[in-house]
């Protein structure tokens, strides 16, 4: 799963399991590390693609 950034488009980070929005955001001190957007645990939407693996 990515989670990007909704106001640059940048990939922030990349899970290979579930894990809290709280915790990938905070390691970014909650900001997009791109652009330095605010990210926000009550502001984000979730996208699921299959992969085929």
């Amino acid at each position: 799963m990515d989670v990007v950034c909704g106001k640059c488009g940048k990939r922030i980070h990349t899970m290979k399991m579930l894990k809290s929005v709280k915790d990938v955001m905070s390691t970014y001190g909650n900001r997009c590390p791109a652009c330095g957007q605010a990210l926000s645990a009550t502001e984000f939407s979730v996208e699921a693609k299959e992969t085929g693996e």
